[in-house]
């Protein structure tokens, strides 16, 4: 139940460049999309029943219903989850909508569904799908850019990342974003062309969490949240990438915003992947020798095994890459990012060193 209404409330529902004219752009729901002769029929044009199928977006709203939101809407003095603000503006953003904003004889959808993403469709839905459209005219008439890896990070991250405090305490569990990963969890419902895009997507994800971080602590301390800046940005920097140090959350903010922006633009290779990671298979002394608290080192333990996932994931996929040696190193190392009140820097050490050893030994397809 993410709070972050303001910036939500822009993502989510700001309409096309028409909608500063007198009648807003209006939302024609989940159903005007799901025709079989539309994304609601066979191969290829499946978009949308692998959504209500498969995508646990369609079910966001549901969540709320349960037990553990009674509780945590109790805590919070929240008469009803279902009907606050403060959970479905993430849980089922359009319900947050008014009435006008819909066309005629439309219900309002529940959950994460179509226009959630891809924005009020009332003047591109009858065309969209014409080939002798481009989606630079799609994008004009309206429909929001998700082809790129930046732009898709930016309407994911306000609800996948940022949550009040409060909501935290009261049970919610704490958000991380990830954009390939979590993408794939999803499952998705289209096919992006291309090789090692997995790399890509998580590391423009990764500076997208960055710069959100650093907006969320220029507006208020949280020193939960800055242990995770810190750790991510110092993986960033290991990663190569040239930001701050010691500079304000709002220098950071700019810097990360760039970065995630070029790194959209950049192609990944087998080699570059591979290089990045042996080089967080070989930070395993940064464990052993580091003065910091074992809770900041179990936040950079998080950062790397996420990043360590993902990359021998593109190997494995688009080299087909083996190492039974990582593939148990993996899970294990996971298991030992996760000990919050017990992580222990020589366990992790250890581990990640196993790993190093395996990539130094060779891979299998590599």
């Amino acid at each position: 139940m993410a709070s972050r209404l303001p910036l939500i409330a822009l993502i989510f529902l700001a309409g096309s460049p028409l909608a500063s004219a007198a009648e807003p752009v209006k939302f024609t729901s989940a159903p005007s999309c799901a025709s079989s002769g539309c994304h609601g029929g066979g191969e290829g044009k499946n978009q949308s029943l692998t959504w209500l199928r498969k995508d646990f977006h369609s079910r966001a709203d549901a969540i709320l219903g349960n037990a553990r939101s009674a509780r945590m809407a109790d805590t919070l003095k929240i008469q009803d989850a279902t009907k606050s603000t403060r959970c479905t503006v993430c849980h089922s953003p359009l319900e947050a909508v008014a009435a006008t904003r819909f066309a005629a004889g439309v219900t309002v959808d529940q959950g994460v569904a179509c226009e959630t993403c891809h924005g009020p469709a009332e003047e591109w839905l009858r065309f969209h799908t014409r080939p002798d459209v481009t989606h630079e005219q799609r994008v004009a008439a309206g429909m929001r850019e998700l082809t790129r890896f930046d732009a898709r990070a930016n309407v994911c991250v306000a609800c996948h990342l940022n949550i009040d405090e409060e909501i935290v305490r009261a049970g919610h569990p704490e958000m991380f974003f990830e954009l390939d990963g979590q993408v794939l969890a999803q499952p998705p419902h289209w096919i992006d062309e291309g090789a090692w895009l997995g790399p890509r997507a998580w590391f423009v994800g990764q500076a997208t969490a960055l710069r959100e971080m650093s907006w969320k602590l220029g507006k208020k301390p949280d020193p939960a949240l800055l242990a995770r800046w810190q750790a991510l940005g110092w993986l960033l920097r290991e990663s190569g990438a040239a930001l701050p140090e010691n500079g304000s959350f709002s220098a950071v903010q700019q810097a990360a915003d760039r970065l995630a922006g070029n790194a959209a633009r950049e192609s990944w290779t087998k080699e570059k992947t591979l290089q990045l990671l042996r080089t967080f298979a070989r930070l395993g002394s940064e464990f052993r020798e580091s003065e910091l608290e074992p809770a900041q080192l179990r936040r950079r333990a998080e950062m790397i095994v996420l990043g360590i996932d993902r990359l021998w994931a593109a190997l494995k996929t688009n080299a087909a890459a083996t190492s039974p040696a990582l593939d148990t190193a993996l899970p294990v190392l996971g298991e030992l990012s996760r000990k919050q009140a017990a992580f222990d820097r020589t366990d992790f050490a250890a581990t990640l060193e196993q790993i190093e050893v395996a990539l130094e030994r060779g891979i299998g397809g590599i």
